[in-house]
């Protein structure tokens, strides 16, 4: 059973979303009761700052019906004043240093709450505090108040509220426990929906892979030519791919069916030479002919699998200048009897993802070739241009003329139409420049002779069909 959901993908989501449920609701609620009560203490401060309000515009309706202006005598407040039928709301004026006005229950316990604060302030101060009522609530401010009756005149006043933190906190819990209910409900509507959420993901993705598993199914039977079908962006580059892969594949399937029908066909004529010698006088000269044409044609096919063979599309970066420079010195070697300059240029460390054994395949029969026409100098060049290699080959010999070219790449594409002699290279250049997308284009080169242009395709672009 353990192996299911680690085997299978719709398992793995299954246990990710029932591990994001398991998470996602003690998360939501911790942060729903946090939030609740942030709101509730906010609630009740609230309060706090408007029996604050009160309290200021209190003594200002007080001062403004005092016939003489400001009045120091102490105020007890009624029950049906400030702070209500609860004593336990205090409140006290400070005036000058001196407290004038107080509670009810300041002035029983005959207490005077110092202030916290010594600067005039624009907004209430909202702390809790020791005092000598145990630990309250508090919230006091400094204003330079105007004197009624003497123009032009202030003084400043401390004023100050409070509440005890036990009843503080009673009322902040009243209020979250008023809101408790609504934390259930929102807990339930939150995991209905994660949970909605996740099962269409699930849904989603499942149905992705059945329609890849049915468009498979499809080109298996044989009724379409690849991996067909409109899927999501980031499943898209994955087909995207597999159909690069068939198609790859499909093209060494048939070049792997016209070579061994051409070797069967090459193959067969002097066999037959042969053959038909063996009955009759033997010339030792034809058959010997016929074997050396037998052994060339094993040495060119050879070279051609080595060329195409499985290791076609390996993701692996190769030193391009490294190849270049070897393939250049290898030539220069083994003409090294002949005059011929061969140049490289090429950025020292430049690499490209195609396998090695395909690039000097290449620049190698290109090379070999252009040596057999050169008078003096072969160059060979590379560089990267909008992430595609292009890889250029020029001598000095007599070149092509133009309207020979596309001729001659004609026979590089089919090997039985080359006269003898030519062709085979091209063939072999042309045969992996398709498995990779790659092109190739003649040209007369600034030295006067042939100019062979090849351009091979980054692994992106050739995804991209750029």
């Amino acid at each position: 059973m353990l192996s299911f959901w680690r085997a299978s993908l719709i398992g793995r989501l299954i246990l990710l979303a029932a591990l994001v449920l398991a998470v996602s609701i003690p998360l939501f609620f911790f942060l729903f009761s946090t939030s609740v009560q942030r709101i509730s203490n906010g609630v009740v401060d609230t309060r706090m700052l408007e029996f604050a309000d009160q309290v200021r515009g209190y003594w200002a309706s007080e001062q403004a019906n005092t016939p003489n202006g400001y009045d120091d005598t102490d105020l007890v407040i009624s029950s049906s004043g400030l702070g209500g039928p609860d004593i336990e709301w205090v409140w006290q004026i400070i005036v000058d240093g001196k407290a004038t006005r107080k509670s009810e229950l300041l002035l029983l316990a005959n207490v005077t709450i110092l202030p916290s604060v010594s600067n005039l302030a624009s907004n209430f101060v909202l702390r809790t505090r020791t005092t000598p009522l145990g630990d309250m609530r508090i919230a006091e401010r400094i204003i330079e108040e105007p004197i009624f009756g003497m123009p032009g005149e202030t003084q400043k006043i401390h004023y100050l509220v409070g509440l005890s933190d036990t009843r503080y906190k009673a009322y902040v819990q009243d209020h979250m426990d008023r809101l408790s209910d609504l934390s259930l409900i929102g807990v339930i509507i939150v995991s209905v929906v994660i949970l909605a959420m996740l099962a269409l993901i699930i849904i989603l993705v499942q149905r992705q892979l059945a329609g890849i598993k049915s468009a498979l199914s499809q080109y298996e039977k044989g009724e379409t030519e690849g991996i067909e079908g409109q899927f999501p962006t980031e499943i898209q580059s994955v087909v995207s791919l597999m159909n690069d892969l068939l198609r790859h594949n499909q093209k060494l399937i048939a070049r792997t069916r016209k070579y061994v029908s051409k070797i069967t066909h090459d193959i067969n004529h002097p066999l037959a030479i042969l053959k038909n010698g063996l009955k009759t006088d033997i010339d030792v000269d034809l058959f010997n002919r016929q074997i050396a044409r037998m052994s060339g044609l094993v040495d060119r096919y050879s070279s051609l699998a080595r060329a195409i063979g499985p290791e076609g599309e390996t993701r692996k970066k190769t030193d391009v200048s490294a190849s270049l420079k070897d393939t250049a010195d290898g030539f220069s070697i083994l003409y090294r009897r002949t005059p011929l300059s061969i140049q490289c240029e090429v950025e020292e460390g430049l690499t490209f993802i195609i396998p090695q054994h395909d690039l000097e395949a290449v620049i190698s029969n290109l090379v070999s070739n252009a040596h057999k026409h050169a008078d003096s100098e072969i160059i060979i060049s590379a560089k990267v241009v909008d992430q595609n290699l292009i890889v250029n080959v020029e001598d000095d010999g007599p070149g092509i003329a133009p309207e020979q070219m596309e001729t001659a790449l004609k026979w590089g594409q089919r090997l039985d139409e080359a006269p003898p002699g030519t062709g085979f290279g091209l063939s072999i250049v042309c045969d992996i420049l398709d498995l990779y997308g790659g092109t190739i284009q003649l040209s007369t080169s600034p030295l006067g002779g042939l100019a062979v242009h090849i351009e091979f395709p980054s692994p992106e672009n050739r995804l991209s069909g750029e």
